[in-house]
Protein backbone atom coordinates (compact mmCIF):
# COMPACT_ATOMS: atom_id res chain seq x y z
CA UNK A 1 0.00 0.00 0.00
CA UNK A 2 1.70 3.37 -1.08
CA UNK A 3 1.47 5.96 1.16
CA UNK A 4 -2.07 8.32 0.49
CA UNK A 5 -2.67 12.01 -0.42
CA UNK A 6 -4.42 12.15 2.89
CA UNK A 7 -1.35 10.72 5.08
CA UNK A 8 0.48 13.70 3.11
CA UNK A 9 -1.93 16.22 3.92
CA UNK A 10 -2.10 14.98 7.58
CA UNK A 11 1.59 15.66 7.80
CA UNK A 12 1.54 19.15 5.93
CA UNK A 13 -0.80 20.32 8.53
CA UNK A 14 1.59 19.23 11.12
CA UNK A 15 4.01 20.64 9.58
CA UNK A 16 2.91 23.78 8.47
CA UNK A 17 1.09 24.61 12.42
CA UNK A 18 -2.46 24.08 11.55
CA UNK A 19 -3.13 22.03 14.53
CA UNK A 20 -6.82 21.42 14.19
CA UNK A 21 -6.53 20.41 10.92
CA UNK A 22 -4.01 18.01 11.76
CA UNK A 23 -5.79 16.45 14.87
CA UNK A 24 -8.51 16.15 12.49
CA UNK A 25 -6.49 14.48 9.74
CA UNK A 26 -4.85 12.34 12.37
CA UNK A 27 -8.20 10.98 13.31
CA UNK A 28 -9.58 10.00 10.54
CA UNK A 29 -5.99 7.52 9.98
CA UNK A 30 -8.19 4.81 11.23
CA UNK A 31 -6.97 1.95 9.72
CA UNK A 32 -3.62 0.04 10.79
CA UNK A 33 -2.05 0.17 7.68
CA UNK A 34 -3.05 3.87 7.66
CA UNK A 35 -1.53 4.31 10.59
CA UNK A 36 1.66 2.73 9.93
CA UNK A 37 2.11 4.20 6.51
CA UNK A 38 1.82 7.32 8.17
CA UNK A 39 4.94 6.04 10.80
CA UNK A 40 6.33 5.46 7.37
CA UNK A 41 5.76 9.20 5.91
CA UNK A 42 7.00 11.03 8.86
CA UNK A 43 10.35 8.52 9.06
CA UNK A 44 10.60 9.87 5.14
CA UNK A 45 10.62 13.32 5.81
CA UNK A 46 12.71 13.02 9.28
CA UNK A 47 15.30 11.12 7.45
CA UNK A 48 15.14 14.17 4.69
CA UNK A 49 15.06 17.04 6.82
CA UNK A 50 18.14 15.52 8.95
CA UNK A 51 20.37 14.87 5.77
CA UNK A 52 19.29 18.98 4.64
CA UNK A 53 20.35 19.94 7.94
CA UNK A 54 23.48 17.37 8.90
CA UNK A 55 25.00 16.74 5.49
CA UNK A 56 26.53 18.99 3.84
CA UNK A 57 28.39 18.64 -0.06
CA UNK A 58 28.70 14.78 0.98
CA UNK A 59 30.01 15.87 4.22
CA UNK A 60 28.39 14.42 7.42
CA UNK A 61 28.54 17.01 10.42
CA UNK A 62 29.85 16.58 13.20
CA UNK A 63 28.55 14.93 16.38
CA UNK A 64 28.84 18.36 18.55
CA UNK A 65 26.53 20.14 15.79
CA UNK A 66 24.15 17.52 16.24
CA UNK A 67 23.86 18.12 20.14
CA UNK A 68 24.08 22.09 19.84
CA UNK A 69 20.96 21.71 17.40
CA UNK A 70 19.11 19.88 19.98
CA UNK A 71 20.42 21.74 23.07
CA UNK A 72 19.49 25.01 20.93
CA UNK A 73 16.18 23.34 20.18
CA UNK A 74 15.31 22.51 23.41
CA UNK A 75 16.47 26.35 25.45
CA UNK A 76 14.19 28.03 21.74
CA UNK A 77 11.05 25.60 22.46
CA UNK A 78 10.55 25.38 26.32
CA UNK A 79 6.88 24.29 26.08
CA UNK A 80 8.18 21.05 24.37
CA UNK A 81 12.12 20.61 26.10
CA UNK A 82 10.40 17.98 28.41
CA UNK A 83 9.34 16.13 25.87
CA UNK A 84 12.03 16.25 23.69
CA UNK A 85 14.85 13.79 26.07
CA UNK A 86 18.56 15.47 24.45
CA UNK A 87 20.06 11.77 24.53
CA UNK A 88 17.28 9.84 22.70
CA UNK A 89 17.21 12.70 19.97
CA UNK A 90 21.07 12.25 19.57
CA UNK A 91 20.79 8.83 19.16
CA UNK A 92 17.85 9.05 16.57
CA UNK A 93 19.92 12.07 14.43
CA UNK A 94 23.07 10.23 14.69
CA UNK A 95 21.13 7.22 13.50
CA UNK A 96 19.88 8.45 10.32
CA UNK A 97 22.67 10.13 9.41
CA UNK A 98 24.98 6.43 9.79
CA UNK A 99 26.55 7.27 12.79
CA UNK A 100 24.63 5.64 15.67
CA UNK A 101 22.14 3.17 16.39
CA UNK A 102 18.80 2.85 18.32
CA UNK A 103 18.77 -0.28 19.58
CA UNK A 104 17.86 0.71 23.16
CA UNK A 105 15.17 2.82 22.13
CA UNK A 106 11.45 1.92 21.44
CA UNK A 107 9.08 2.65 18.33
CA UNK A 108 6.93 4.84 21.01
CA UNK A 109 9.90 6.65 21.63
CA UNK A 110 11.89 7.17 18.18
CA UNK A 111 8.72 8.04 16.43
CA UNK A 112 7.90 10.76 19.38
CA UNK A 113 11.76 11.94 18.71
CA UNK A 114 11.47 11.97 15.06
CA UNK A 115 8.12 13.93 15.20
CA UNK A 116 9.49 16.60 17.74
CA UNK A 117 12.92 16.76 16.06
CA UNK A 118 10.90 16.66 12.05
CA UNK A 119 9.14 20.17 13.31
CA UNK A 120 12.12 21.98 14.57
CA UNK A 121 14.13 21.06 11.33
CA UNK A 122 11.22 21.76 9.42
CA UNK A 123 10.65 24.78 10.95
CA UNK A 124 14.16 26.10 11.56
CA UNK A 125 14.07 25.43 7.01
CA UNK A 126 11.35 28.28 7.15
CA UNK A 127 9.98 26.25 4.10
CA UNK A 128 7.32 28.42 2.20
CA UNK A 129 4.33 26.71 0.68
CA UNK A 130 5.75 25.36 -2.54
CA UNK A 131 8.62 24.30 -0.49
CA UNK A 132 6.73 22.17 2.08
CA UNK A 133 4.98 20.97 -0.79
CA UNK A 134 8.20 19.75 -2.62
CA UNK A 135 10.28 18.61 0.67
CA UNK A 136 6.85 16.09 1.25
CA UNK A 137 7.08 14.83 -2.00
CA UNK A 138 10.49 13.99 -1.63
CA UNK A 139 9.56 12.30 1.58
CA UNK A 140 6.34 10.71 0.07
CA UNK A 141 9.13 9.03 -2.66
CA UNK A 142 11.46 8.00 -0.10
CA UNK A 143 8.41 6.52 2.20
CA UNK A 144 7.00 4.87 -0.77
CA UNK A 145 10.06 3.03 -1.32
CA UNK A 146 10.49 1.88 1.97
CA UNK A 147 6.45 0.29 1.44
CA UNK A 148 7.78 -1.68 -1.39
Amino acid sequence: MAITDDQVATLRAQLAGQDEEHVNRLNQLDTEAAKNNYVTLVTGAFFEAVDRKFVVNGEVAEDAEVINFIAHQREIHPDSADALDPHAAEMVILDALGKGSMESLDGETIFGTQILLLAALVGEARFSGDELDAFLAKARTEADKQLR
